[in-house]
């Protein structure tokens, strides 16, 4: 007989359908979890009709395929849906945030192509066409550029998949044309840059206990993931060049058949780059903050915690913390109304103005490559052409080339200055 096992988990109940692969009492024990008890009810019913084996046409952790659809991959027949989802928990460089939400994306595009087929869609009979019209379908009904091509990145990779497999001889998803990414809205109207005096203002609203939580936020640019993440032992505040190196970061759990067990919704992980592995130097205010935070804790310890001593939660912040902080800034006459994550976007926007090289703002950001940090920031570059102009003019006129900031005014500078010997 299957059973039903109630387990808290996050704050609530699931509902874990056991039983043994046939009914012997040998048999392999395998286990499905619901958050409803009615659904459970019901799957462990289905389960008892199929002589406790996995009821034919279910997906572990999503549920049935279309009525009639054809499960047996003997026949030549392979669901898109299962294919993917197999496809899916192979992928050895995904998290298990990341997988469940494939899985999701997954599920959503074998909605659509359901839809348009009329028929259950398998990696057999897919086609190009079926290709465009769910990308068409789904503009109309106002899905972003970006958003589409996430998607359909995951069903060429699939496709790509079953081509390897010898399941297909083509992958129908090449030479499908993608909306125009310069369709999307600009993305800067989603940024927010602080000024220096603005950061100020909002900097004196914020709780004197979270004040230099927000200083290093903003003085390192690192992700809220990150900086939660730190440990004492990741700071070498004592130096020649006091840095800061990011080891970790917070990783979100996955959900239904990608979830791990035995970690709660979230979990420290590595960073999921090797270009986030990287080393932050710190100004002598960043390190006066730092150590402030680390006084008195040990080496494992994290730097940045919640009043209880735990790690921060970041709903809790943004609902006790942050959300009073920036009204706080708004009755002062503050305008703007950033993120905690625009904190990052600010620090950028701080080293593009001062002209420090875009390689040194990847690095120093952690972005995978140059391309990333151009297409986030590459409106804010203006000043440091108005840099490399100065830089030529003073080269095409015999002039030493000056390393720094940009040029003052026309009428402020001298009107006859040396040349220097390069």
């Amino acid at each position: 007989m299957a059973s039903i096992v109630k387990r808290p988990r996050n704050g609530g109940i699931r509902y874990q359908v056991r039983w043994r692969l046939g009914g012997s009492r040998d048999g392999a024990w395998q286990s499905e979890t619901f958050v409803d008890r009615r659904a459970a009810t019901k799957f462990k019913a289905d389960v008892e009709a199929f002589d406790h084996a996995w009821p034919e046409g279910w997906v572990k952790g999503y549920g049935y395929l279309a009525p009639g659809a054809e499960v047996q991959s003997a026949s030549g027949v392979h669901p898109l849906l299962g294919y993917g989802q197999a496809y899916i928990r192979r992928l050895t460089s995904a998290g298990p945030d990341t997988q469940s939400t494939y899985a999701q994306q997954l599920a959503s595009l074998v909605g659509w192509l359901r839809e348009i087929k009329r028929i259950e869609p398998t990696v057999e009979n897919l086609t190009g066409d079926d290709d465009r019209d769910w990308i068409v379908a789904r503009r109309r009904a106002g899905a972003s550029p970006k958003t589409i091509a996430n998607y359909h990145g995951l069903l060429y990779a699939i496709c790509r998949q079953a081509v390897r497999d010898g399941l297909r001889s083509t992958n129908p998803c090449d030479g499908v044309r993608l909306p125009a990414r310069d369709d999307d809205i600009d993305d800067d109207e989603d940024k927010v840059f602080l000024t220096e005096d603005e950061f100020a203002v909002l900097l004196g609203c914020v709780d004197d206990d979270v004040a230099d939580f927000v200083l290093v936020a903003v003085a390192t640019g690192l992700r809220w993931g990150e900086l939660t993440a730190l440990k004492v032992k990741d700071l070498d505040l004592d130096g020649a060049v006091p840095m800061l190196t990011v080891r970790r970061a917070w990783k979100r759990n996955g959900r239904g058949a990608f979830e791990i067990t035995d970690r709660g919704s979230t979990y420290l992980g590595k960073p999921k780059t090797k270009q986030s592995r990287r080393r932050v130097s710190l100004t002598p205010t960043t390190v006066a903050a730092l150590r402030r935070a680390a006084a008195g804790k040990h080496t494992d310890e994290l730097v940045f915690t919640s009043p209880e001593g735990g790690a921060l939660n970041r709903h809790n912040f943004y609902n006790r913390r942050w959300q009073p902080a920036r009204r706080r800034a708004r009755e002062a006459g503050f305008t703007k109304s950033p993120r905690f994550h625009d904190l990052r976007h600010t620090h950028a926007a701080w080293l593009l103005s001062a002209g420090v090289p875009l390689p040194v703002v990847q690095r120093r950001l952690g972005h995978q490559s140059i391309r990333i940090t151009v297409d986030i920031y590459g409106g804010l570059l203006v000043q440091t052409h108005e840099v490399a102009d100065d830089a030529v003019e003073r080269a095409l006129a015999g002039k030493r080339i000056r390393v720094g900031s940009v040029p003052p005014p026309a009428s402020s500078r001298p009107s006859d200055e040396p040349v220097d010997a390069l």
